[in-house]
């Protein structure tokens, strides 16, 4: 099992620097504890600092006016979060809850810059972490507002079934609570139970509260465009 350094080495934001300058990274961050259902920063907060979950997951999440919640990423160890916020309006765009108990590496802003003025390939690397953070956000924006939700949970299903090739009968867990399952979609849970039902009836799959089994891979794939 990789140790905290080896999580963080990895980063890719940490990944292309030297031992040397990766070393000195590290060593300007300090480690943080949260526990499950709690509030690491809220949205309009003042950015403090970078961090990287060493293990356990938060979520990224915004709130409409009237409560709904949308939710942004899920942040999983050894990914970064918060990068632009550093650089752009200096408040945070979204509140992080944390939904498993987990360990964070945190990098002040002050330290940040110290280290940016004398490492510019730490720099290189942030550009390239928030291009990657636009991106998501960019194709989040496009799945929410073009694509159906049967589509949308397709898009999710075959994400969680990896590079593997699906067959007739194959099972896909679901890692996470429906209402989570619903949230990366970006509907509601009954929505999201009434699509289950839905995709059961047209013979594409068979749903149980920890896996669905894929009866039509083809069926499923067309759902979300994947094959010609």
């Amino acid at each position: 099992m990789p140790n905290d350094r080896d999580v963080l080495a990895e980063l890719p934001l940490l990944s292309q620097l030297t031992e040397d300058q990766r070393s000195a990274v590290i060593a300007a961050g300090h480690e943080k504890s949260l526990e499950r259902g709690a509030v690491l920063f809220h949205e309009g907060e003042p950015s403090e600092a970078l961090y990287a979950v060493i293990s356990g997951q938060l979520k990224l999440v915004r709130y409409s006016p009237r409560g709904r919640e949308l939710l942004i990423h899920l942040v999983n160890p050894g990914q970064t979060f918060a990068e632009a916020a550093l650089f752009a309006a200096g408040t945070y765009p979204a509140t992080a809850e944390v939904m498993q108990s987990c360990r964070l590496w945190c990098l002040p802003r002050a330290a940040l810059l110290d280290l940016l003025r004398a490492t510019p390939e730490l720099g290189l690397a942030m550009l390239g972490s928030i291009s990657l953070w636009t991106r998501k956000i960019l194709s989040k924006l496009e799945l929410h507002t073009q694509r159906r939700v049967e589509e949308r949970l397709a898009i999710y299903l075959l994400s969680r079934a990896g590079s593997r090739q699906l067959a007739p009968g194959d099972r896909i867990e679901l890692a996470e609570p429906r209402n989570l399952i619903a949230a990366q979609c970006g509907t509601a849970p009954e929505v999201l139970s009434r699509t289950f039902r839905r995709l059961e009836e047209e013979g594409v799959l068979e749903a149980a509260p920890h896996h669905v089994t894929i009866t039509d891979p083809r069926k499923l794939a067309a759902l979300a465009e994947l094959i010609e």
